[in-house]
């Protein structure tokens, strides 16, 4: 399906390697040979020549941009993502990590790529996120949102945390485990899985709540919906935990917070130009299917 044209990409990137190094290069040969207007990140300054357009300022990169391309892995999109405010702004990653399930392209085929974008011969696919609100004595003293997971888990003091948890009203257990996950189901392949917890397909409205290392073996990921919210409380009197977003924010957790946990009603857009299912994602990036061969008794 035809959609937007884009006329101007941001370009970001956090790190200084060879491999960004070669992207950027590409992307300036690229723009200079078709007329695109490509303008840059501040932060990368330093990495091109004093002709590129580089812009002062973060806040006026983003009101420019039609679309940013995050070159990186998962961790560069979420920044990414966190950076724009999670408002509409689509963003297309470009992996130079790992597993890159939010990373849609690579830079083998990177002119191509970016050629489709600027033709608007791409698909976009939409993300829920999520907010969380600590209170503390009833008064609300952070508040943040997250495009895969909110987690509580413990800081240097190796023992067990202690956490309530409720559905809305409805009350679920107290969990006893080195921490807890909340999870959206573009989060599901993220800290989530590694602790556990189910792999969601992304269209799905629901919260994931994957306990860390639970002391029970019994104490399982639950999947929950979305419409309600999720509320945690620290139980323990003298905590050691820490509440983080994505992995990229933090805050020190008091005995007695409570963790209010919602969809924020916000999506975020991604740029898919790949034309195969998520399925045929996870087979590629976990390997699913690949550990028999017919005919073989191995």
């Amino acid at each position: 399906m035809h959609q937007k044209n884009i006329n101007t990409f941001g370009i970001v990137s956090f790190k200084k390697t060879p491999a960004v190094a070669d992207v950027l290069e590409r992307i300036r040969v690229w723009a200079s040979g078709n007329g695109a207007e490509v303008i840059y990140h501040p932060i990368l300054a330093s990495q091109l020549p004093l002709s590129e357009h580089v812009e002062t300022s973060e806040t006026v990169f983003l009101d420019k941009c039609d679309a940013i391309v995050s070159v990186g892995g998962d961790g560069t999109f979420l920044s990414v993502a966190r950076m724009s405010g999670f408002s509409e702004k689509p963003i297309v990653g470009m992996n130079l990590g790992g597993l890159g399930f939010l990373t849609d392209i690579g830079p083998e085929d990177l002119e191509e790529h970016l050629g489709k974008i600027r033709r608007g011969d791409y698909t976009t696919i939409s993300r829920m996120v999520i907010e969380a609100r600590v209170l503390r004595g009833g008064t609300e003293f952070h508040r943040f949102k997250a495009l895969n997971d909110i987690y509580i888990n413990r800081v240097n003091v190796p023992k067990l945390a202690s956490i309530s948890a409720w559905c809305g009203d409805a009350f679920i257990t107290d969990f006893f485990a080195d921490g807890i996950i909340v999870a959206t189901p573009s989060g599901s392949t993220a800290y989530s899985l590694s602790a556990g917890g189910p792999i969601v397909e992304p269209s799905v409205q629901a919260f994931l709540l994957t306990p860390i290392c639970p002391h029970s073996l019994t104490e399982r990921p639950l999947i929950l919906p979305a419409d309600v919210n999720i509320k945690l409380i620290v139980n323990d009197k003298n905590p050691d935990l820490l509440l983080t977003a994505d992995g990229l924010e933090s805050f020190n957790l008091h005995s007695g917070d409570e963790v209010i946990v919602s969809y924020s009603g916000v999506r975020k857009n991604l740029i898919q130009l790949a034309e195969k299912s998520y399925f045929s994602l996870l087979r590629e990036k976990l390997g699913w299917g690949r550990g028999y061969k017919k005919g073989s008794d191995q």
